[in-house]
């Protein structure tokens, strides 16, 4: 049985490291008595399987990762009673069963939207700073994969950049939608693409998508892969 989480990562616990949440999320699990399948070898590991990286710093609304099980369990109560073993800031916001075959979140992920919430500017400002970026045919970036430095056309990559008319506690807020396939896009990556737009209060991913059959989903909606994504979404 493969069960998926849906957690945040909010306030101080977003300069965690992931080895060090990864071992945070080991301990509730095994206070939550659940039975973890593990791999084989000398040295076996709980079956927990993360999502999309999160940079160090940056806050979440929407982190994912698949849990296997040895056995089938009620998961009923199961978001509260593993919250309660985490840090705060970390809560579990959504859990469903995933067919234990389901491909790997870092495979079906194919975009992001993030928050970036900017000060010292406002939201004319913003805007414009915004559609001019997004009007250009070619957004040239350079940047650092595997040792390599790579300049390439990223523009592919920007998908969407949206300001919200009200500001956040003072700061005004650009929605951005970035690609992660085939040329993922890092958000300190992106702020380098934007012109000078203000100070960056706070970076935060609102959501991961993958696409089936031309519509958006979150990954929690995964579910069947062979029942219609209508009545997964009705559901």
């Amino acid at each position: 049985m493969r069960i998926r989480l849906r957690f945040t990562k909010v306030g101080k616990i977003r300069f965690l490291g992931h080895r060090d949440l990864a071992r945070c999320w080991e301990r509730a699990i095994r206070r939550a008595e659940l039975p973890m399948a593990y791999s084989e070898g000398f040295s076996p590991r709980p079956k927990l399987h993360y999502g999309l990286a999160l940079p160090t710093g940056a806050e979440s609304l929407a982190e994912y990762m698949d849990i296997d099980l040895a056995t089938d369990i009620d998961i009923v109560g199961l978001d509260k009673l593993l919250s309660d073993g985490m840090p705060e800031g970390v809560d579990i916001t959504g859990i469903a069963v995933v067919p234990s075959n389901a491909l790997a979140l870092q495979a079906v992920v194919d975009h992001c939207t993030w928050d970036f919430d900017l000060i010292g500017t406002d939201v004319d400002a913003v805007s414009a700073v915004a559609h001019r970026l997004m009007d250009r045919d070619d957004v040239p970036l350079t940047f650092e994969r595997k040792g390599k430095q790579i300049t390439e056309n990223v523009r592919p990559a920007l998908l969407s950049a949206t300001t919200q008319p009200a500001l956040r506690e003072g700061a005004v807020v650009l929605t951005v939608d970035l690609a992660t396939k085939p040329r993922s896009i890092r958000p300190s990556e992106f702020l380098t693409c934007l012109e000078q737009a203000g100070e960056v209060r706070r970076i935060c991913r609102n959501e991961q998508w993958m696409t089936i059959d031309g519509t958006s989903l979150p990954p929690l909606v995964a579910g069947d892969p062979s029942q219609p994504v209508g009545e997964r979404l009705a559901s």
